[in-house]
């Protein structure tokens, strides 16, 4: 396609450029997704032989002649027994009794939602999807969301400034996104830590900026197999003239100022640019492994000996002393009870923030992003106002921010 990826890292571990520069593993590339595979492959193991009652090393031989057919997984321990639906039912209900209650998923939820009602309260705060400056909002077209920073950080202000909140419980999963943004939310974040507890639960992903953003917190949780770290730095843009050119489009530049054009994607970065460049993201760098030094009670060098990009299991992270404990949102909630000193006995109610918007105020404030055709068909039905072409159109080419952190 003729398009140039101009993009830098700091930390030889930082491999989301290798997408767009590489056609293979680099050597640190690959003995990045080996360890996180070992400690993955690790914990799969360990998990299945407790609860299977077998030894380690004699499940990986077995594991090693699947896929198996259904008999062949009973005759090895893998599954119990097999039995049609009707039959699983009859089972049931010979062990209950003769009866078989069944309880719907709607109503199981209702009943059993932590903390309806109580005189405590607790705030949880959910941070999914790349980091981006602005509202969170879902992508209709990547199916995807975005944690937004002024979403974000005005819910964690509101907990913190909230005297009736106990304590704050702020549940990640992001793969990061732009420095600005996340230095914005982790910023909140500090400032409400300082006034009452705060306990992040990272679910799937806590890496990178998302990573950036708990660092403050009196407590940080992660599940085994969390992705967590990504501690560095990785940014650039497209050079697109190759592209244009192939179907006769031209672009002129004439500017002011030595580096005025210097994210113009017609033109990769001057030698001068490029030091500018590199400057730029290597301050980034400096301060997100300041960050962690501080936060973690580290030396600066051996943050950043464990920093430069690298990915760890939420096991390994354990071990390092990027996170404090092992656990999921439950456990996360009990910390924040036991570092709040809400009696044991007590009623607790949990207020999720930010509040959930309906489907017509999401698209009213853009925060669904459309495809065009869908924006056309409900501007000319005239019952919503939407916001302009560049906000919403999931086809528009965006470039990355001089210091984005993925």
């Amino acid at each position: 396609l003729k398009i140039y990826p101009d993009m830098d890292a700091i930390g030889e571990y930082k491999t989301f450029k290798n997408t767009y520069t590489e056609t293979d593993f680099t050597p640190t590339h690959r003995e990045s997704v080996e360890s996180l595979l070992d400690s993955l492959y690790g914990q799969l193991l360990e998990g299945i032989a407790m609860e299977r009652g077998m030894e380690e090393a004699e499940l990986a031989k077995t594991i090693d002649h699947g896929p198996f057919l259904a008999s062949e997984a009973v005759e090895e321990g893998f599954v119990d027994d097999l039995l049609y639906h009707d039959e699983v039912k009859d089972k049931l209900k010979e062990k209950n009794g003769g009866t078989l209650p069944f309880v719907t998923l709607p109503k199981y939820l209702k009943r059993h939602r932590p903390g309806a009602r109580g005189k405590y309260r607790i705030a949880l705060i959910y941070g999914v999807g790349t980091i981006i400056r602005g509202e969170s909002g879902y992508d209709s077209f990547s199916h995807e969301q975005y944690m937004g920073s002024v979403t974000i950080a005005g819910a964690i202000r509101k907990a913190g400034e909230d005297p009736e909140v106990s304590a704050i419980v702020f549940r990640i999963d992001s793969p990061g996104g732009s420095s600005l943004a996340s230095e914005l939310i982790r910023r909140e974040v500090e400032l409400a830590a300082a006034e009452k507890p705060l306990v992040i639960s990272m679910s799937d992903l806590g890496a990178s900026g998302g990573y950036l953003v708990a660092m403050p917190a009196n407590l940080i949780l992660a599940q085994p197999g969390t992705l967590t770290g990504s501690i560095g730095v990785v940014a650039g843009k497209f050079n697109m003239k190759g592209f244009y050119n192939m179907f006769g489009l031209t672009k002129g530049i004439i500017n002011r100022g030595r580096n005025a054009s210097f994210f113009s994607t017609y033109q990769s970065f001057t030698s001068h640019e490029r030091e500018v460049f590199k400057k730029m993201i290597g301050s980034v760098y400096d301060d997100f492994v300041t960050g962690v030094a501080e936060s973690r009670g580290m030396e600066w060098d051996e943050a950043d000996r464990i920093a430069r990009g690298r990915v760890y299991t939420g096991k390994d992270a354990l071990e390092l002393g990027l996170i404090d404990e092992l656990g999921g949102l439950e456990l996360a909630i009990q910390r924040a009870r036991e570092l709040a000193e809400i009696p044991a006995d007590a009623a607790v109610r949990i207020e999720v923030l930010p509040r959930p918007k309906s489907l017509m105020q999401s698209l009213r404030k853009g925060n669904i992003h459309l495809p065009p055709s869908l924006r056309a068909w409900i501007r000319l039905a005239g019952e919503l106002p939407i916001p302009p072409a560049d906000q919403t159109d999931p086809f528009e080419l965006r470039m990355p921010e001089p210091t984005n952190i993925q």
